[in-house]
């Protein structure tokens, strides 16, 4: 029997749409896992207890909706299911992955800045004229200015930054890859840094040492960023967000400026824009001017 057959015939009982959203899931729940793609398909049914509680952990720390937690867990236990019902794995992993709970909309749902808190963010950041200030600055420019995920941050090297005004994200979730148009303000932000870190290659952020020494060989790590995120938050008094905050800030902002929804679902490098609906935290204000403007003359 083929081992990749219980991916192949969970995926086949999905409709089109939804079998591209599990796929790319699975996908970059795989890459997390460090595993290469000719044994990934093998991999899932194989998934236990402890993996698949690391792996729920490791999704709620890089960003991952409740929503896509639960699909992507749901996946992974009708995956390991399918294993049992052909003999491939013994029942006991079966019921073990039941045991895990799923993650709570309401604690996970997050809420995007206001304006001022960007503006006030943005000027603190900029004051620091340090060299880990100007790169902590073209960081936070940078999620504010594309909303990438922390994971699309990291994995960024200096050569995606195209012609001074883009990014090519080139791992992005499911392993897509998109190009994202930047900003002014983000860009300006991404040569001031690049001027000191130089252009050889390499990750586009990378850590700084004490004294402002650049370790260009040294990427940041998605706990960096995080860390770097809630510090430089809290600096203006704002608790509890968290890097997902800012591109769920970015997709907003966008709406709020009247975007038209499936292009901000492409900035925003969602495969379903029920995804991209989910991020709309536009208040009652927004509905309030909405009814004032409707008219039939």
């Amino acid at each position: 029997m083929n081992a990749a057959y219980p991916y192949a015939l969970y995926l086949g009982r999905l409709a089109p749409n939804s079998q591209r959203s599990i796929a790319s899931q699975l996908n970059s729940i795989a890459d997390m896992m460090g595993w290469t793609d000719e044994e990934r398909t093998d991999k899932y049914h194989h998934i236990d207890f402890q993996q698949a509680t690391y792996i729920k952990t490791k999704l709620i720390t890089q960003g991952w909706s409740a929503r896509s937690i639960n699909r992507a867990m749901i996946a992974i236990r009708s995956i390991v299911k399918i294993a049992v019902l052909s003999g491939l794995v013994p029942e006991m992993q079966s019921i073990q992955l039941r045991a895990i709970s799923k993650v709570n909309h309401g604690k996970h749902n997050g809420k995007p800045l206001s304006t001022e808190q960007v503006n006030k963010l943005l000027i603190k950041l900029q004051r620091d004229t340090s060299i880990l200030g100007i790169r902590n600055y073209a960081l936070i420019s940078t999620l504010l200015g594309t909303g990438l995920r922390r994971s699309e941050l990291v994995a960024l090297l200096v050569e995606d930054f195209i012609e001074g005004t883009a990014l090519i994200v080139r791992k992005g979730k499911g392993n897509k890859s998109r190009t994202v148009h930047l900003p002014a303000w983000t860009q300006l932000a991404l040569n001031q840094w690049l001027a000191l870190r130089g252009d050889s290659n390499g990750h586009l952020f990378v850590r700084v040492a004490k004294g402002g020494n650049i370790k260009p060989n040294t990427a940041l790590s998605s706990c960096s960023i995080y860390s770097l995120t809630k510090k430089s938050l809290a600096s203006i008094g704002v608790e509890g967000v968290s890097p997902h905050d800012l591109r769920r800030t970015f997709i907003t902002r966008l709406l709020e400026q009247n975007v038209d929804i499936n292009t901000v679902r492409q900035m925003a490098g969602h495969e379903d824009i029920s995804t991209t609906i989910m991020y709309d935290k536009r208040n009652e204000k927004v509905m309030q001017e909405a009814a004032s403007l409707l008219s039939y003359q």
